[in-house]
């Protein structure tokens, strides 16, 4: 039997909720001067986001207090667009900011995507949470989208690669994430073997998912693919290579008192808007919290790696959850030579995938530029193509970086 669908009707597209953020005066003291501490925050399509955060279990009272903190709120006012990532302070959420054309693609494509992960919850799609807009008083407004955070901080990465299938101009132009770089198709020199029955569904997911981009007219979206080492690896470390997180720091607790004292009330005859109230901790909690964060890294570190070691093949084929599949894949990264004499090198690896930056129709800006950067270069070569080119690309260069290996445990 056909498992049914709630649908997100024209209408919910359409709807959008205000909401007035603003900090008590008498909690800013850790703010620099001339802070802004008031923000009009619009939520695009509430109810379909709702339905999105409810398949994950979210609760949107937890989402919102992640989302609109002063920090959070302050750097988004700035308005920067692009290569810039901000993290939820609860370590669940990345935000990126993005054009209002690019609020508009998500609205559009919102009733098919929740459709899509409704039935494949083995999407490798990074889960958008919310669209929103933000605006501080007096300031200048600011769009930005929510997504599923699959790096957390607690997963020590030893590389971040951002891939699309591509190499004109696919180096890497640094790319903020936590103030570390994220690399791009030039810059991989990995293979990866993973089980052949892994690698069929990689590449059956990724078709599904590149399905639907293509039907929507998507394209210009990237895998997004960390690599950790294991410190099983046959042949040391992975040279010149920096730690995407560079420490242990745990997710902060949504019950910890920063959020306990954060109350909503109402602050106009319109229900739609409300004021919310933050309450930071301290500066002796917060020197507490480092202190015990420090004493306790080593600790955790040798508990996550205890437990990672009971995890088998088996638990990347529940499909209970999304986030269940596309992380830690285990694998045998192979070097690829770049100069005639090097020696082969091999690494035992945990892999965590996922498709993000699905923001991106092929409009007439897009397809001006394809006009132009084909008279530069070869078609085949650049990223912004044909929705349907870039699918078929897309899947070939995903198999082509997933291998089947055949001998061997790749058991965590």
């Amino acid at each position: 039997m056909a498992r049914f669908t709630r649908q997100i009707s024209a209408m919910e597209v359409r709807a959008t909720q205000k909401t007035r953020v603003r900090y008590s005066s008498m909690h800013v003291k850790h703010l620099p001067s001339c802070t802004v501490t008031e923000f009009d925050l619009k939520d695009y399509c509430p109810l379909g986001f709702r339905l999105i955060k409810e398949l994950e279990d979210i609760d949107r009272d937890d989402y919102m207090y992640s989302i609109c903190n002063d920090k959070t709120l302050n750097k988004l006012s700035t308005g920067k667009i692009g290569n810039v990532f901000l993290i939820s302070t609860d370590d669940r959420f990345l935000i990126k900011i993005i054009r209002k054309s690019e609020i508009k693609v998500i609205l559009e494509t919102l009733p098919d995507y929740y459709r899509h992960i409704h039935n494949n919850r083995s999407s490798l799609f990074s889960r958008i949470y919310g669209a929103h807009a933000v605006k501080p008083v007096g300031g200048a407004k600011t769009y930005f989208a929510v997504m599923s955070n699959m790096l957390h901080s607690k997963v020590f990465m030893n590389k971040l690669y951002d891939l699309k299938g591509s190499p004109k101009g696919r180096s890497n132009k640094k790319i903020e994430l936590r103030n570390n770089t994220v690399f791009k198709d030039i810059d991989l020199d990995f293979c990866f073997y993973v089980d052949p029955l892994v690698r069929q569904r990689i590449i059956k997911q990724t078709k599904l998912d590149c399905e639907l981009l293509e039907e929507q007219g998507i394209m210009n979206y990237s895998l997004l693919v960390g690599l950790q080492v294991k410190e099983s690896s046959s042949q040391g470390s992975v040279n010149g290579v920096n730690p995407v997180y560079g420490s242990f720091t745990p997710p902060c607790s949504l019950k910890s008192d920063s959020v306990k004292s954060m109350k909503t009330a109402l602050n106009s005859p319109d229900s739609s808007f409300a004021t919310l109230y933050s309450c930071p901790p301290n500066s002796d909690s917060v020197e507490r919290e480092n202190s015990m964060t420090s004493n306790s890294t080593s600790s955790e570190c040798n508990l996550i790696n205890r437990r990672s070691k009971q995890a088998t093949l088996s638990d990347l084929f529940v499909n209970s959850s999304s986030t269940n599949f596309g992380m830690k894949i285990p694998a045998r990264a192979r070097r690829v030579k770049r100069a005639a004499g090097e020696e082969e090198e091999w690494y035992n690896v945990v892999l965590y995938l996922g498709i993000v930056d699905t923001f991106q129709d092929y409009g007439m800006k897009k397809r001006l530029e394809h006009c132009y950067k084909t008279i530069q270069h070869n078609s085949n070569s650049i990223s912004t193509v044909h929705p349907k080119i870039y699918s078929s690309r897309f899947q070939e260069y995903v198999s082509n970086i997933f291998l089947p290996h055949d001998g061997g445990d790749l058991s965590l």
